[in-house]
């Protein structure tokens, strides 16, 4: 089992196709199928299920993709801590979630980059756990996420209980009644399921089974949609206070039977990092950013 053999099954893994994947690897499908067969030959089980029009992992295959990630992962990371002693004094590689970085610690990476030229930052963008597991895996040294995370090679510490906010566009012509968990079905809502103990309130007042008019699973999208006046939504108050700062959006008093859900963010970090010096340092950058 060698590099070449795990990437030829990843690619063929994630387009279901052994011709693009050799486009992708830049050989002959011929190849691509000959490392498939070496490799399944050296596992012992069949990866795919092949017939005349779909390829598709089995059972084996599904078990096996994670950890071939992992190998070509820590390969490639292994190749540039390498040619990173050639340019750079080091190296830090940071992961969070979309909303973290586009709204609140970008600003704090950015001050960190401008005083630290002779570092390396690598950024990540994922969901909490995939950053976590590239972390126990060494792939990744700081992350900013959602839930804490209990290993003996991360250390985790909380930043802050975020609180959720009901806000609008400033121009959004508010009901003369006031805004409750009973009234709220009554308004337009763009629906962000935010997660964890978000989704078990909203459905509290919704139902299990309620159909939104508008439905967004990203943040900068649900804010263009209430910059556009479509209507109301909640964001976590470390994003919503920025957008209130500069005007985009404006916060609603909202009274509920049922407290607005509150979640904590936490910076979680490899132990014993080589880079301790400077990672010391772009943590607390990130902290004053919240």
């Amino acid at each position: 089992m060698d590099i070449d053999q795990l990437q030829a099954f990843l690619h063929v893994a994630n387009s279901k196709s052994f011709t693009r994947a050799a486009e992708k690897m830049n050989v002959v499908q011929s190849t691509i199928t000959t490392r498939i067969q070496m490799l399944e030959r050296h596992i012992g089980k069949e990866l795919f299920k092949r017939d005349k029009r779909n390829i598709d992992l089995t059972s084996a295959g599904r078990s096996f993709l994670p950890y071939a990630e992992r190998i070509v992962d820590l390969s490639r990371e292994g190749t540039k801590v390498l040619q990173l002693e050639q340019t750079f004094h080091d190296q830090l590689v940071i992961g969070s979630t979309h909303a973290l970085w586009d709204y609140v610690i970008f600003e704090a990476v950015n001050e960190f980059i401008k005083s630290n030229t002779q570092i390396s930052i690598r950024m990540i963008t994922e969901h909490s756990s995939f950053i976590i597991r590239k972390m126990i895996d060494g792939l990744i040294d700081v992350g900013i996420v959602f839930y804490p995370v209990y290993h003996s090679k991360i250390e985790t510490k909380p930043i802050i209980e975020d609180i959720f906010e009901l806000v609008a566009a400033p121009t959004f012509h508010l009901p003369d009644y006031p805004v409750t968990s009973e009234t709220l079905r009554i308004l337009p809502y763009i629906h962000l399921n935010w997660g964890g103990s978000f989704s078990d309130w909203i459905q509290q007042i919704f139902g299990n089974h309620y159909l939104f008019q508008l439905e967004v699973d990203h943040v900068s999208l649900l804010v263009r949609f209430l910059e556009s006046n479509q209507g109301v939504g909640f964001l976590p108050h470390s994003i919503a206070k920025r957008l209130i700062h500069d005007g985009t959006v404006i916060s609603i008093p909202f009274v509920s039977d049922t407290p607005l859900p509150k979640r904590y963010i936490y910076l979680v970090n490899r132990k014993r990092n080589n880079n301790i010096d400077y990672l010391e340092q772009l943590v607390s950058c990130i902290k004053r950013s919240f």
